[in-house]
């Protein structure tokens, strides 16, 4: 049985409360429209729900979590014994024969952004003209020129950490000052030097000054668990308060969009979603509707809503809608340690929990085809004193030694993590499963993914340059990754709903404007055409802004009608 609203008609439906969603209801709200948003998950009590300083031998399993619960494959910090049922697990999916995938989900309020890596550096044209650069695939239809602006105001809006370093693979913003580089930093930079790769301050929506009533960041190290002050940027924070406070927001919580509904010239009308206490189906109705669910729950909100005028998806004349999935290859591409620094003092490397520094992308940037891939990598250095040291599980020894000889290298591990985009394929897609449903009824998404060629190369490409920086700056590598992490890991997909100006080609236009339904807008990374050398979160705000303010001018020209 469905349940109908009453007849309360909202002038927008938000999916999702994330960085796309939450940017748009503070952007809707705030222009005076009266936004229903929905969220498939709780609410989340910092108090609560997040670390909280807690010590691992506070814990149970000492913040391991219990042995006995399945991993999924998730990267460590989903559902952890520091913040338990809080990552999606009750919704599966499947893979086709084939495929692996991983796809952890955050459906609380705020989304991903409550435990995210805070890497926040800007595309740049060298991302949007990549194909009349090299040859591959199709141009963005939008320039650097146009969005910077939009950059701009979010760097202000949020606090971004960082430095001017004038490159031209990550322009530069309008940041707070830099986290400090570590004494490993110090060392590693002079070896990377000297094989001309850029070792610099990464870009991080994290506070080193007090920003917009938050607080400077206080080191506790416990930032992939949630932040109890609202020290980094997450939507939970920044984007919904500010929303609600001008009483413009009705915020449905564990409520999961099934499918968009439409009119009789098949327009979006509204949304039906499952109410996951009472497990009824519930329609909502409003006159214009932004998908902000993530790359692949967008996707598939919106295969799943057909009707006569939509069979194959709704705004899916071009076939194109679920196409085009790309991820990026994260991996462990060095790993070594720094004799330099044995016995040394213990310092709080990590207590940040961010990645300090990053390797923004060297490759082919005079000449498309320099190496033998196209496009290009970013690489993530850490190490130093982490609260567990985890070589510690492969050192020799027993009793009273064995400790003497982890405290002496306690300082000294260093590693490098990769990150290197996939390139768009026809192969690479999400579509629903024709036989397989969810706990509500409701076909699940089937993903078919494999790393490409031109990636695989630049993951070796990877190894062979950080091996190198250890090595002239004077440290031991040790190894590395036998295989690159399991696709999904990243949490950075992008593609599924692409943008392009030819109706034909792709599902939205430059403003994430569906081109076939007026009043049906996406607002996360399905609209991005591939992933870049470069994290999604900045540009979703980025673009969903832009995207927003094009929605209030179209209600102000009545092509929408307010409600």
């Amino acid at each position: 049985m469905v349940k109908a609203m009453p007849s309360q008609v909202y002038d927008v439906i938000v999916i999702g409360t994330g960085a796309g969603g939450g940017m748009a209801i503070k952007t809707l709200c705030e222009a005076g429209l009266q936004v229903c948003a929905l969220n498939a998950g709780r609410r989340l009590n910092p108090e609560k729900d997040f670390r909280n300083h807690r010590m691992p031998w506070e814990m149970k399993f000492r913040g391991f979590g219990d042995p006995a619960r399945p991993s999924d494959n998730n990267p460590g910090f989903v559902d952890t014994e520091w913040g338990p049922n809080i990552w999606e697990r009750e919704v599966t999916f499947t893979t086709a024969p084939g495929s692996t995938w991983m796809w952890p989900r955050c459906f609380a309020v705020g989304g991903k952004t409550n435990f995210w890596g805070r890497s926040s550096a800007r595309f740049g044209d060298i991302d949007f003209r990549a194909a009349s650069l090299d040859g591959y695939d199709v141009d963005w239809p939008l320039t650097y020129e146009e969005v910077a602006p939009y950059y701009s105001r979010v760097e202000r809006m949020i606090g971004v950490s960082s430095s001017v370093q004038n490159r031209p693979s990550n322009p530069d913003g309008e940041y707070l000052p830099p986290f400090n580089f570590r004494c490993l930093d110090h060392i590693l930079q002079k070896g990377a030097e000297k094989i001309g790769v850029p070792y610099l301050h990464d870009r991080i929506a994290q506070l080193t000054e007090n920003h917009e009533g938050f607080p400077r960041c206080h080191f506790c190290g416990a930032c992939t668990f949630g932040c109890d002050t609202g020290s980094f940027f997450s939507s939970s924070w920044r984007f919904v308060p500010k929303a609600e406070a001008t009483k413009n927001l009705h915020l449905r919580t564990e409520a999961m969009a099934k499918n968009i509904l439409v009119d009789e010239n098949g327009m979006a009308k509204g949304v039906a979603y499952i109410d996951r206490q009472t497990k009824q189906e519930v329609e909502v109705y409003g006159r214009a509707v932004v998908v902000a669910a993530s790359c692949v729950e967008s996707a598939r909100i919106m295969l799943n809503s057909k009707s006569r005028h939509w069979p194959n998806g709704i705004a899916n004349s071009s076939g194109q809608l679920g196409r085009n999935l790309c991820d990026h290859l994260y991996g462990e591409s060095a790993r070594g340690y720094l004799p330099q620094l044995l016995g040394q003092p213990s310092f709080p490397d990590s207590v940040g929990d961010n990645t300090i520094v990053w390797m923004p992308r060297w490759q082919n940037l005079k000449n498309p085809r320099e190496e033998k891939f196209i496009r290009g990598y970013s690489v993530y250095p850490g190490g130093g004193c982490a609260e567990y040291p985890w070589y510690a599980t492969q050192a020799e020894g027993f009793g009273s030694a064995y400790k003497r000889d982890v405290k002496r290298r306690y300082p000294t591990p260093v590693s490098f993590t990769v990150q290197a985009p996939s390139l768009r394929s026809d192969s690479n897609f999400v579509d629903l499963d024709p036989e397989a449903k969810d706990h509500y009824g409701i076909p699940k998404v089937r993903i078919h993914f494999q790393w490409d060629e031109n990636v695989l190369k630049m993951w070796e490409h990877s190894k062979e340059v950080c091996a190198e920086i250890i090595r002239k700056a004077g440290g031991v590598c040790e190894g590395s990754a036998n295989e690159p992490l399991i696709p999904g890991w990243s949490l950075h997909e992008t593609g599924t709903c692409r943008m392009g100006d030819d109706p034909k080609h792709a599902v939205t236009n430059g403003f994430g404007q569906t081109h076939d339904v007026q009043n049906l807008y996406v607002c996360d990374a399905s609209v991005f055409l591939s992933c870049t050398d470069k994290t999604t979160t900045i540009s979703i705000m980025a673009f969903t802004l832009r995207t927003c303010e094009h929605l209030i001018e179209n209600f102000r020209r009545e092509e929408h009608k307010r409600a």
